[in-house]
């Protein structure tokens, strides 16, 4: 073992002696590295938003609607949910996005009623005050994602359109897309919005032990013959539907992911099989003097592991900290998909990184390992 750790150094003169195609190999294994990186945690953000929605709570949507914008119920739905059996609270919701499509600078303002707040959304004070944050009007409680990319402290100002809100606290929590939202006054927002007594959607808290299906359908029976028709869902099924079209996206870019890993394959492994041929006399006469076939093998194979993990660490390292420092947040429909450096999945792309160095490897070190000693040496 320590003279395959003396043999080590030989490896690096390889590597650094041919700088030009080390560099444009590192530099091609980064950049699909990167994608495949990239892919993995926008994936990363759409399974996170499917598992924080997963709690007992429906929402009420108006029926034949798609963007939040057209949904208008009545605000007096609410009252009429609430006497519901099974049905724990309600909180009427008018919701105010800068446009319904998919874009990167999602900003959702959620009017609530302050007092029944806290009972379907649990939140966490990062920053702030979340008490008397509604009294005068223009208060609003911003979730922590949305902070970081508008930069907004305590006392700021949040603008959108018509609608200008002072940041009283900066909140988080566990439930789908809140740390996008910024909450304020329900009846503020229906005063901007013209739009009186009426709400996007209600989120409906479950009490223990309640049969979302059979509370969905009690309300949508209740509502169909009445001003506006309901449809009735569980959170998580009203997101999966709402970010369905980026989810089909998100699969569509696996695809690609896994290509530019095949890629990385298939550059790695010409490179060191050119490698190895250019120095197939110094590896005979390696071989010569005493070292092993099978080590000269391993020197392939950790030339080729070096420069993937070289490349991987420089493109995986480029999205993680580009990530980090400009926060990204792709919305649709009012929903916002938290794109991460999650440390998990950034290891895990090392970790893929290592294992296509060592499976592109694999056909030079065979070739290395099969080829004729006295066939090697004609070419010194």
């Amino acid at each position: 073992m320590s003279a395959f750790l003396r043999l080590l150094v030989y490896v690096k003169r390889t590597v650094v002696r041919a700088r030009l195609r080390t560099s444009l190999t590192v530099l091609g294994t980064a950049l699909a590295l990167a994608l495949f990186a990239f892919v993995r945690m926008l994936e990363g953000g759409v399974d996170r938003m499917n598992e924080a929605a997963d709690q007992p709570v429906l929402v009420v949507f108006q029926s034949s609607r798609f963007c939040p914008l057209t949904s208008l119920l009545p605000e007096r739905y609410a009252r009429d949910i609430e006497r519901f059996e099974g049905v724990e609270a309600v909180l009427p919701t008018l919701l105010y996005i800068n446009s319904c499509r998919a874009n990167l600078d999602l900003v959702t303002l959620h009017g609530v009623t302050p007092a029944t707040l806290e009972q379907i959304h649990d939140l966490e004070l990062l920053g702030g005050t979340k008490d008397g944050w509604s009294e005068r009007g223009d208060g609003a409680l911003v979730g922590r994602r949305l902070a970081e990319r508008r930069r907004l402290e305590p006392g700021d100002r949040l603008q959108l359109s018509g609608v200008d809100v002072e940041v009283r606290g900066i909140v988080t929590s566990a439930g789908a897309g809140v740390d996008n939202v910024a909450f304020v006054d329900l009846a503020q927002l229906q005063q901007v919005r013209k739009q009186r007594g009426i709400a996007t959607e209600f989120f409906v808290r479950l009490a223990p032990g309640a049969d979302p299906q059979q509370v969905a359908q009690a309300i949508d029976a209740h509502f169909r013959t009445d001003e506006q028709p309901t449809d009735t869902k569980p959170m998580q099924a009203f997101v999966q539907g709402a970010v369905g079209e980026v989810a089909e996206v998100v699969d569509f870019a696996r695809v690609l992911g896994y290509l530019a890993v095949l890629v990385v394959v298939l550059i790695l492994a010409n490179t060191v099989a050119i490698s190895a041929q250019t120095r197939q006399a110094e590896l005979a006469v390696m071989e010569t003097i005493g070292v092993g076939r099978a080590s000269l093998a391993g020197l392939v194979l950790v030339e080729s592991v070096l420069l993937s993990v070289a490349g991987g660490l420089l493109g995986v390292g480029a999205v993680a900290l580009a990530l980090h420092q400009f926060p990204l947040t792709l919305g649709v429909e009012g929903w916002g998909i938290d794109v991460l450096p999650d440390p998990r999945i950034v290891l895990g792309a090392l970790a893929t990184a290592a294992a296509v160095g060592g499976v592109a490897a694999l056909a030079p070190a065979l070739q290395v390992l099969r080829r004729p000693l006295a066939v090697a040496l004609k070419a010194e």
